[in-house]
């Protein structure tokens, strides 16, 4: 059984590392995670009074948002069209084992990006971010970004179908999330339609682990409500790869 398992992570772990080498970490996918945020913040809400502290958080969750699930819209599709899934779910390899390691290397661009954004933030702002607090939020942001990404991608079979709808979807929940502007502010309706997006989830986490001082309850609804969403993405990604190798 040990061998069982032992022989299944180090599946995930060659997926995810070679899912991390050939299509994340790549100069115009940093360039991307990077600088998108920076890009609809100042499209949307340059304008607007909020202090930078309030910002730098919900434009972290952005990069992991676009970062750690983006790429899932090109590499999934792809290896379907040239074959390269088909080929691997033809091996002692699972579906649960190919969205896991898929999966994996979303969360650690993602870990990336959220490195990079606060490493410089952190050299021109007086911020005290709560280091540990702030670690963990990202981890669970990116796990379930990522887990995300694969479940948009997972019923398309080519990248132009994968891409436009999987855009649009992550647009609308940049605006519903509160990452410019309070949700305190908002209307009641807009306040509840947001309770339902993840990403409000993990702004608010940032927020409060950048910020401070955390409301520990609130911050572990807002890691239990990702962790949630994370695990239901996961299985929906799966459970399509499974009827199509069934």
């Amino acid at each position: 059984m040990n061998k069982r398992w032992i022989g299944g992570l180090q599946k995930v772990l060659w997926i995810g590392e070679k899912d991390a080498r050939i299509y994340f970490f790549k100069g115009p996918n940093l360039t991307f995670g990077l600088f998108l945020p920076l890009v609809l913040y100042w499209a949307f809400a340059l304008d607007r009074e909020m202090e930078l502290a309030m910002i730098i958080p919900g434009l972290v969750a952005i990069a992991i948002f676009f970062g750690a699930g983006a790429i899932q819209a090109v590499s999934l599709p792809l290896e379907r069209r040239t074959g390269t899934l088909h080929t691997m779910l033809a091996t002692p390899v699972t579906p649960l084992m190919i969205v896991l390691g898929k999966a994996l290397a979303g969360v650690v661009f993602g870990l990336a990006l959220a490195i990079v954004y606060m490493a410089v933030v952190l050299l021109f702002l007086p911020l005290q971010p709560n280091l540990i607090l702030f670690s963990v939020a990202t981890l669970f942001s990116s796990f379930c970004f990522s887990c995300f990404g694969l479940c948009l991608a997972a019923p398309f079979r080519d990248v132009p179908q994968a891409m436009p709808p999987a855009t649009v979807v992550r647009i609308i929940m940049v605006f519903l999330s509160g990452a410019f502007a309070p949700l305190g502010t908002a209307s009641a309706l807009w306040q509840t339609i947001a309770l339902i997006s993840p990403l409000t989830y993990a702004v608010d986490a940032l927020r409060q682990a950048t910020n401070g001082p955390a409301d520990a309850q609130r911050f572990m609804i807002d890691l239990g409500v990702q962790l949630l969403y994370g695990v239901i993405f996961l299985g929906i990604a799966t459970w399509l790869l499974q009827r199509e190798n069934g």
